[in-house]
């Protein structure tokens, strides 16, 4: 019970960080919000990164078990590698457009997980399915899976990268389907474009 009763806490706080955003508020907000006095909040989560971080641990989770819900309903790895990118889009576009960078410069514990997430399961991930891809004849066989599978990881971290991509002047979602789109397009055998046509409609 006590566990379940975490979990609501954590989804509650993830509810409002995609809100409001992870900078915009303060830890006697995010105890009134989770209907905690700010002593039971500390005593829960003991400070707002400590909160972050568990919220961010389940969110990662979540997104392994919805891959894995995905991939299970898909027959080919074409099929997984664009219902993975498309996920991703989602994300993106359920998240405030500056929690990354925030999270990055405020927050280190909560980013150093996403990139440890991004090495150790992504990285393999992407690998796994542009390999087994080639082999079936729906990605071009002249390219390298752990090349491609750095590129892409890359280009997540160029969209992320406020420098480039200002959040408050450009939709990150938006950015992140233009360039992504048509670079996996361009990975794809003829045969494998019949297959992921109307996943690439749905980007």
């Amino acid at each position: 019970m006590q566990e379940l009763v975490l979990h609501q806490l954590l989804d509650r706080a993830n509810t409002l960080f995609r809100q409001v955003g992870v900078g915009l508020i303060h830890e006697e907000q995010l105890a009134a919000a989770l209907d905690l006095t700010p002593a039971a909040f500390r005593e829960q989560f003991g400070s707002k990164a400590e909160l972050l971080l568990a919220v961010t641990q389940r969110n990662l989770l979540r997104q392994r078990q919805e891959h894995e819900q995905l991939f299970a309903n898909l027959a080919t790895p074409a099929e997984c590698l664009l219902a993975l990118l498309h996920h991703s889009l989602h994300e993106l576009r359920r998240s405030p457009h500056h929690d990354y960078h925030v999270m990055r410069a405020r927050f280190p514990e909560s980013w150093q997980h996403i990139q440890e997430y991004l090495i150790n399961y992504s990285q393999p991930l992407l690998v796994r399915l542009l390999q087994e891809g080639i082999q079936e004849g729906q990605f071009r066989a002249d390219v390298d899976a752990r090349a491609i599978a750095h590129v892409i990881l890359a280009q997540f971290s160029l969209v992320l990268n406020e420098q480039f991509f200002p959040p408050e002047q450009v939709n990150l979602a938006d950015v992140y389907r233009n360039i992504f789109a048509p670079y996996v397009r361009g990975l794809c055998t003829t045969a494998g474009l019949r297959l992921v046509g109307p996943l690439f409609e749905r980007m």
